[in-house]
């Protein structure tokens, strides 16, 4: 990602990219942060620190890093179609991923689980609850229930169940629309422009 505005003179309508003294606000996942740490160590040798806002280095915001489905030592790639939910998978691929993919945080017999409960930071279902859920007073009633291994949601069979419920239904929805995008709203979309809000 691109650590300077210079870097889109049509985009943010600077003829001189040079003296472009904007501020960037890089959104990133905690896996890049040795990258930008580098970067602000030397981009204020690159613009002048009196006329920019942060003394010429780029902002960062860290986002949460969302797991793969085998869980937080796996990885996300496009060359492994089990270890995500794509946008254009079925209802039926969703729900064997799910199924078969979803590393769980439960434990090992149905005793335990009732006993101990679930370890919610390594469950990756509820992880993508986390991220999926629109109703946060019904994810804390999943995350009491599991964690602790009673009431409704006290195994992962029926943690799964309900990110598949909620999945299958994002996804439903959003195949829909991308079905009414049209050629001309893509090229639109695309095309270099300025993105700068005029008064």
């Amino acid at each position: 990602a691109p650590s300077f505005a210079s870097s889109f003179p049509t985009v943010l309508e600077t003829p001189e990219p040079r003296n472009n003294n904007q501020i960037c606000l890089i959104p990133c996942a905690i896996d890049q942060d040795p990258y930008f740490r580098m970067t602000r160590d030397i981009a204020h040798k690159l613009v002048d620190k009196t006329k920019h806002g942060l003394a010429g280095k780029p902002a960062l915001i860290h986002s949460k890093f969302f797991p793969p489905l085998q869980g937080a030592l796996g990885k996300m790639s496009s060359s492994n179609e089990n270890s995500a939910i794509f946008l254009t998978d079925s209802p039926k691929d969703i729900e064997r991923k799910i199924k078969q993919h979803a590393y769980s945080g439960g434990q090992e017999t149905k005793e335990m689980q009732q006993k101990h409960g679930a370890d919610l930071e390594q469950d990756v279902s509820y992880q993508w609850l986390r991220f999926f859920m629109e109703d946060d007073d019904e994810l804390k009633k999943i995350g009491d229930s599991y964690g602790s291994g009673s009431g409704d949601f006290w195994s992962t069979g029926t943690v799964k169940q309900k990110l598949i419920e909620v999945l299958q239904k994002l996804v439903a929805e959003h195949q829909e629309r991308r079905a009414k995008v049209t050629d001309a709203e893509i090229q639109k979309w695309m095309t270099q422009r300025s993105i700068l809000v005029k008064k």
